[in-house]
C-alpha cells in the first residue's frame, strides 16, 4: 500500500478533514496509507515541507501554486478547496468602504479579488503589506487597518471582538484554493492519489451530514482544544472538483502582467484529474 506523506497546519480547519478521515479508518478502507505531520500553527515558511519533498502534497491558494514552479518545484493541481478566505472588517468604524484600508500578505490574492469580485465594491483600496497573519490581527485591533485577508481561525477571532465579513471567496464564482502534488509521485502513484480523494469526499459526506455536536465531537477526538473545536459546529466542506483552467489562466494572467512569474504555464499540463479512476487502479 503506497503512503502519502503530508505535512499540514493543524489551526487550519481543512486539515480536520484529513484527521477525522484517519481518524474513522477511511484511508485503510480506500487501501491508501497517509502519513501525517501536523504543526500546531501557522509558520509562514513558503511551504518548505513540499518544496523540499518532505510532504507529497500542499493546500493554499493557487498563487502558491505558481509560485512553486517559479521555485523549480514540478508540481501539478489535484483538485479545488474549499473555500475559507474572507475579507473581514474590524470592531473600529470604517471610514469610506470604496478607499478601504486592508491588510493583507503581499503574495496572495488580495490584488486579483480587487480587479475582479471586489472591483466595484471597494475601486480605491489602500492596501498595507503584512504577512504574518498575527500581526495583521494586531494591526487591525489597533485601528491602523480597518480590514484584512484572512482565513479561519483568524476570522472567527475577528468576529468574537465584533468584527464582520464584509465578502467571502466562497461566494464567488471563481476557486482560487487548491491541492497540489508533486508532479512525480502524482505519476507513479495514480491510485493512491485517487483513493486519497475517495476517503476525502466519504469524510466530507459524513462530516456535512453530521449533527453540530457531532462535528464538535470528532474535532474534539482528533485532538483540537474547545475552543477550536467548538467552531466546527456550522463548518461545511466543499465538494471537490477538478480545478477550473479558466481560474488557472485568470490567476496565472493576472501574476504575468504583475511581475509575480516570469513565463505562462499550459494549464492542460499543470490540471490533473484524480477522480477519474486509473486503468491499473
Amino acid at each position: 500500500m503506497m503512503t502519502i506523506h503530508l505535512t499540514l497546519i493543524k489551526k487550519n480547519p481543512l486539515t480536520l478533514q484529513v484527521l477525522l478521515a484517519q481518524k474513522l479508518g477511511l484511508f485503510q478502507k480506500h487501501h491508501v496509507s497517509v502519513n501525517l505531520s501536523t504543526t500546531e500553527d501557522f509558520l509562514f515558511d513558503g511551504n518548505n515541507p513540499f518544496f523540499c519533498g518532505t510532504s507529497d502534497a500542499m493546500v493554499g491558494d493557487t498563487t502558491f501554486f505558481f509560485y512553486m514552479l517559479k521555485r523549480g518545484k514540478d508540481a501539478v493541481i489535484t483538485s479545488d478547496l474549499t473555500r475559507t478566505i474572507h475579507l473581514v472588517a474590524g470592531r473600529h468604524p470604517i471610514q469610506d468602504l470604496s478607499h478601504l484600508k486592508i491588510g493583507a500578505n503581499r503574495a496572495g490574492l488580495l490584488r486579483l479579488f480587487l480587479e475582479t469580485d471586489l472591483k466595484e465594491m471597494i475601486p480605491h483600496a489602500s492596501i498595507t503589506w503584512i504577512n504574518n497573519s498575527y500581526e495583521r490581527l494586531a494591526a487591525l485591533d489597533k485601528g491602523e487597518i480597518e480590514a484584512l485577508v484572512a482565513i479561519d481561525p483568524f476570522v472567527t477571532d475577528v468576529l468574537e471582538t465584533g468584527g464582520k465579513i464584509l465578502w467571502s471567496l466562497a461566494n464567488s464564482s471563481h476557486n482560487w484554493v487548491m491541492w497540489a502534488f508533486d508532479r512525480t509521485f502524482y505519476e507513479q502513484n495514480q491510485g493512491a492519489v485517487h483513493n486519497f480523494y475517495q476517503a476525502l469526499e466519504d469524510t466530507t459526506n459524513l462530516f456535512n451530514q453530521a449533527s453540530p455536536n457531532q462535528r464538535i465531537q470528532w474535532a474534539k477526538d482528533c485532538g483540537y482544544p474547545e475552543k477550536l473545536a467548538s467552531r466546527f459546529a456550522t463548518f461545511t466542506f466543499e465538494p471537490y472538483h477538478p480545478y477550473a483552467v479558466e481560474d488557472f489562466n485568470l490567476c496565472q494572467n493576472w501574476m504575468y502582467k504583475n511581475k509575480e512569474i516570469d513565463q505562462f504555464y499550459d494549464p492542460h499540463q499543470c490540471i490533473v484529474n484524480p477522480f477519474k479512476k486509473p486503468a491499473s487502479c
